[in-house]
């Protein structure tokens, strides 16, 4: 009887484990991703530079997120922050000749909260000593990165590659990881 027993409660415990695997594969299943997007050239206003600095944009973005795009003294940086706290994610870095006019960013959403942005940017060759910030213009590509929750979330698509726009959400949507409740 007591072989009976363990068998019984080795079978339970082993549909008890595959209820909860199927349960995550679900919860997974469930996650909807969509896009919407922000345009650097219409969603934004000027912030002026005081004491000496320049001026920047600041962008709407989607669900408290916004773009603040300023330069320092070797670059352009394109940042999403959450509006009121502290910390960025840098969406990209590049040299003073990118413009930002003809720029959007998709904002990756995992059932409606953003989770990721794309953004189309310059490729670089190495730095030279006649260029030693940024090197040669060959291309462009684009920047999937990661915010609050996935940060992780980091890869660059040649945007000469067919279907790069499809690539880059597909890469977004698989790396993806949905919020733990403490």
């Amino acid at each position: 009887m007591k072989i009976g027993n363990l068998l019984c409660a080795v079978l339970s415990l082993g549909m008890f484990v595959a209820a909860i695997s199927a349960q995550a594969a679900v919860a997974k299943a469930r996650t909807e991703f969509t896009s919407v997007y922000s345009n650097l050239n219409k969603d934004c206003k000027t912030m002026h530079g005081t004491n000496g600095t320049d001026d920047g944009d600041l962008c709407r973005g989607p669900s408290g997120y916004q773009v603040r795009v300023y330069s320092a003294a070797v670059a352009l940086y394109i940042n999403a922050e959450i509006r009121g706290k502290e910390g960025s994610f840098n969406l990209a870095t590049t040299n003073f000749d990118f413009d930002t006019r003809k720029t959007q960013i998709e904002w990756r959403m995992a059932n409606g909260k953003p989770f990721a942005a794309i953004i189309r940017v310059p490729k670089y060759d190495k730095a030279t000593d006649n260029d030693p910030y940024f090197g040669k213009l060959i291309g462009q590509q684009l920047a999937v990165v990661g915010l609050k929750g996935n940060e992780s979330i980091s890869f660059a698509v040649d945007a000469k590659d067919a279907d790069a726009n499809a690539k880059a959400r597909e890469l977004a949507d698989k790396a993806y990881s949905s919020p733990t409740k403490d």
